[in-house]
């Protein structure tokens, strides 16, 4: 018999903590130990992890604006939740770069900054800087990204559009997602010389918003495919590998985001069968949730705390090694500013934003 579609799929949050942590360790062996570390062929498979984050976003999004919800969909109050989302961390994040640049600026370092542009902030703080603005990808370039799924935000009612015409063609929606993909792919191979896996602050968008789409498929595939434990269990495993297969292998982006989809549907889908299985995925524990919950203060701070970090270890007039001791201390600060960053800052900016946006209606 189908089981309810619960309101959130909590091994999903699990799974935002793994990808986050994931990215913020490669990316502090890649800053400052590319040669060793960094170089690590599963550090180097970083288009499964950034690829599985917008499948994520597009089937979660789906599943609360579509799928769940009774009200009619309101563009501007979905927006503006967004907005609370993502700016205030951001903004957190721009800011203490900028005061690093500055700091180095003060001391004569200037040099070492020059990358650092005023054209590159301001792309940065309207969220352009994944449409090739120059200079935009330096300024905490993980948040690319985030400019690639705030172009998502802006053509997500066009996806509820598909989503509800093909409601009752589930499967044709989900191949017709990935043939996207694969076609823009095939645009970037042929007009710009180089694959779209290759594609983060120069037009960067196009991936982002492109695979959210494949999210928003798979989450209307999986309000007809109702799987069992034992299925849910194996979709995951075949998820998992067609991902990281296709990130190694260096295919192209649809064979991630096919992947990514897979296991976002099987990891749902052992949520929803928790109760009769009686086990559960191990990210829906409760404490791999409240990580989760951290997720987005990790993945948007990592870059400015290690650069922090080595830059305090600069004035002290030494550096910090890449080896496997200071890789868990470097994490660990990450962490707890994140836990910091989260409840003193995000939750808060998060309930105001919307709050205001309550009170003006």
């Amino acid at each position: 018999m189908p089981h309810s579609r619960p309101e959130t799929f909590d091994s999903l949050t699990g799974l935002r903590f793994l990808l986050s942590i994931w990215i913020a360790v490669f990316h502090l062996g890649d800053m400052y130990d590319h040669a060793g570390f960094g170089s690590w062929p599963i550090m180097k498979a970083g288009v499964a992890r950034v690829d599985i984050f917008f499948v994520l976003s597009g089937f979660v999004l789906t599943h609360i604006y579509w799928a769940r919800s009774k009200a009619k969909f309101d563009f501007s109050t979905f927006l503006r939740a967004r907005v609370a989302r993502l700016y205030p961390l951001h903004l957190l994040a721009l800011a203490i770069l900028a005061g690093l640049v500055l700091a180095a600026h003060l001391v004569g370092k200037g040099d070492e900054a020059h990358n650092f542009t005023s054209l590159g902030l301001v792309a940065n703080i309207f969220l352009l800087q994944a449409w090739g603005v120059p200079g935009a990808g330096v300024w905490n370039f993980p948040g690319w990204t985030i400019s690639a799924e705030f172009f998502g935000y802006l053509l997500f009612p066009a996806f509820l559009t598909f989503a509800t015409a093909l409601r009752h063609r589930p499967k044709l929606f989900f191949v017709f997602s990935l043939v996207l993909v694969l076609l823009i792919d095939l645009g970037f191979r042929l007009l710009l010389g180089r694959t779209m896996t290759q594609s983060t602050a120069d037009l960067g968008i196009l991936r982002g918003a492109s695979v959210m789409f494949v999210g928003v498929a798979a989450r209307v595939l999986f309000e007809t495919w109702h799987l069992t434990a034992r299925d849910a269990f194996r979709v995951v495993l075949l998820g998992t590998l067609i991902a990281v297969s296709g990130a190694f292998l260096g295919l192209t982006t649809g064979m991630v985001a096919l992947g990514g989809a897979l296991l976002v549907i099987g990891l749902a889908a052992r949520d929803v069968t928790k109760p009769d299985s009686g086990f559960g995925t191990g990210l829906d524990a409760p404490f791999m949730v409240k990580l989760g919950g951290w997720s987005y203060a990790i993945f948007i701070l990592h870059v400015p705390v290690f650069m922090a970090l080595q830059n305090l270890a600069g004035v002290l007039g030494t550096s910090i090694p890449i080896n496997p001791l200071t890789i868990v201390a470097m994490t660990a600060i990450l962490m707890l500013v994140s836990a910091c960053a989260h409840y003193l800052i995000e939750e808060p900016a998060r309930l105001w934003i919307r709050g205001a946006n309550r009170r003006a209606q």
